[in-house]
């Protein structure tokens, strides 16, 4: 069993695709189903279940893997630790994104970070909430950002700083009747058929209209932004999104601020157990805004 075998075994688990899995570590596909294969032969186990789709765990996938990250996790840190005790500045960080914030917060301090720590290698990997979630407890992601909210305040072995805030924006089309206002009641919105982003703001989407006494009629329930701009723009429905996600401007949407306004957090997360670069990277954070 090699570093190498564990380090693939964990990308196609994240990516559930044999090829994205050989782009994201720069080698060929016929060498991931090659170090596969020989894992599964030295453990006497299935670890894949292979389809037409991709490929998934299996139970004990799922369980080597858990292991596999653990293994690697901790040999960076080593690998960080030792090379912080020469008086370098190394090593690899991996960090987990909600949509929004790597659109709009991440990319300025990625580049300062680079530029300060030129031999961190950075990978960003963008998901829901619960997605990111998931890659920290699991050692998937070595920091990431989530929303205040959508997750525990407190979470164990999670340690949350506040990064930035912005406010849920209602999307309407340009020419309705709400759009007039200066802003508008949750209330108001759900008279009206709603679309739904899936793509990580649903909680608090649904906490909104619940603390408004509000059923959302949700017609569509979409995951991209992007998609759900077009639709409203086309007059599908009107929806909720927060304004860190909105471009500055997208033809045919109208967005204005909700009544009462509802500002969001977004959360620097990062495990109590930290590795050197993580800790680097949330003060560099912090420190830019």
């Amino acid at each position: 069993m090699t570093f190498t075998q564990l380090r693939i075994l964990q990308a196609v688990a994240r990516t559930g695709n044999m090829t994205r899995a050989a782009e994201e570590l720069n080698t060929t596909q016929s060498a991931v189903s090659h170090a596969l294969r020989g894992l599964e032969s030295e453990l006497g186990l299935a670890l894949l279940v292979r389809g037409s789709h991709g490929v998934s765990l299996t139970a004990a996938g799922r369980a080597v893997c858990r292991r596999a990250t653990l293994i690697l996790t901790q040999l960076e840190a080593l690998e960080q630790e030792v090379a912080a005790a020469r008086g370098q500045d190394r090593g690899s960080l991996r960090v987990g994104a909600i949509p929004s914030a790597n659109a709009r917060l991440l990319p300025r301090i990625l580049r300062t970070f680079g530029e300060a720590h030129p031999h961190v290698r950075l990978t960003v990997i963008e998901g829901s909430d619960g997605e990111v979630l998931d890659w920290l407890q699991t050692g998937a992601a070595d920091i990431g950002t989530l929303t205040a909210g959508a997750v525990s305040a407190s979470v164990p072995d999670l340690v949350m700083r506040p990064l930035a805030t912005d406010q849920m924006l209602a999307a309407l089309p340009s020419g309705h009747d709400l759009a007039v206002r200066h802003s508008v009641p949750v209330a108001d919105l759900a008279r009206q058929p709603f679309i739904m982003s899936t793509g990580g703001c649903e909680p608090l989407i649904t906490a909104l209209a619940r603390e408004a006494g509000a059923s959302l009629r949700c017609h569509y329930r979409v995951r991209d932004t992007n998609s759900i701009l077009a639709m409203v723009a086309e007059g599908l429905g009107v929806s909720i999104l927060p304004e860190l996600s909105l471009p500055a401007h997208h033809a045919g949407v109208h967005a204005i601020p909700l009544e009462p306004a509802s500002v969001r957090t977004i959360l620097l997360a990062l495990p109590a157990d930290p590795l050197p670069a993580a800790t680097a990277l949330l003060e560099h954070a912090l420190e830019s805004f």
